[in-house]
């Protein structure tokens, strides 16, 4: 399965490569201009409340909580409510369809797609229930892993506090599960939040929907996620280097450092589309696997009932 990871993430890349760069620059540019937007309603409404935003107004004056009026509260909480509604938006219309189009055009190898035609299609549905289930998946996911998570940091960091030890050596086994079991799940997991987009599966299906994937798959899921990560390190080394080498105030003055910089940025860029073909490309992967394996087993009960008849 890996091998053919690796085939089919260069070959789709090659396909597509213009296709995701423009699609990640337009989503870029329509969530700024959306930003833009947003910060326009929140100077138009700070006029019409009579509300003074300006730092300078707020650091001059003498009271040490002057602004914290009723009617400066009452003006962040519509901001906030403002906000709610913009990052609901913005994932209906802008990153719905950027993760729809990238599982479609990771799919098949036989047919190309048309990777602008699917965005725009997408962008035109009325997704905001596709929204609310993809926030409600992520905050589950937290709610899951990261009480985990945190259990097994903290006793892990206050295993080297304990003087006895027996109970220094349990708890650092239970922090030591608490990691592992949280990677476990993380890989487990991992695939859900594709499932919910692919299939429109409710947020508790597409969670059942993910484990069913991987399971029996740990191998590849592994391998493919540390693949993920080693590439994403390689192509960040240049801008590793730049940030140690900026530690010098004579390179980090000099124009060579500018350039460096920009060159560290660019090529990092350049593998971006790289990146998001490695992303989806494993779940569609799995997911043919997986039908392949369910025909199967059709075959062979269809050749027991006969045989049986």
């Amino acid at each position: 399965m890996f091998k053919n990871f690796l085939q089919d993430s260069f070959f789709y890349t090659k396909r597509y490569y213009g296709y995701i760069f423009s699609l990640i620059v337009i989503s870029a540019l329509i969530a700024l201009l959306s930003i833009v937007i947003l910060l326009i309603l929140g100077i138009l409404l700070a006029m019409l409340m009579g509300v003074d935003i300006s730092t300078v107004s707020l650091l001059n004056d003498k009271d040490i909580f002057p602004f914290l009026s009723s009617k400066f509260i009452f003006y962040i909480i519509l901001m906030v409510l403002l906000l709610v509604i913009w990052s609901f938006l913005a994932i209906a219309f802008i990153q719905y369809p950027l993760i729809k189009t990238c599982i479609e055009i990771t799919r098949d190898k036989e047919i190309s797609k048309r990777p602008f035609s699917i965005y725009f299609e997408k962008m035109k549905e009325k997704n905001i229930l596709m929204a609310l289930k993809m926030v409600g998946l992520g905050l589950l996911l937290m709610l899951i892993i990261a009480p985990i998570f945190i259990v097994g940091c903290i006793a892990i960091a206050e295993a080297t506090n304990i003087t006895n030890v027996l109970a220094r050596a349990v708890v650092l086994v239970i922090g030591i599960a608490g990691i592992i079991l949280t990677i476990y799940l993380l890989l487990r997991l991992m695939f859900a939040n594709s499932a919910l987009v692919d299939k429109d599966l409710g947020v508790i299906e597409s969670m059942r929907e993910s484990l069913k994937l991987t399971k029996g798959k740990m191998g590849f899921v592994a391998a493919a996620f540390v693949y993920s990560i080693i590439v994403s390190i390689i192509f960040q080394i240049p801008s590793y280097i730049v940030d140690v080498l900026s530690k010098t105030e004579s390179f980090k003055e000099s124009f060579l450092f500018i350039i460096l910089g920009l060159a560290a940025f660019v090529l990092y860029l350049i593998a971006v589309p790289y990146f998001v073909v490695i992303q989806y490309l494993p779940y569609n992967i799995l997911n043919s696997y997986n039908k392949g394996e369910n025909k199967q087993d059709k075959q062979i009960d269809q050749t027991d009932d006969y045989v049986m008849g």
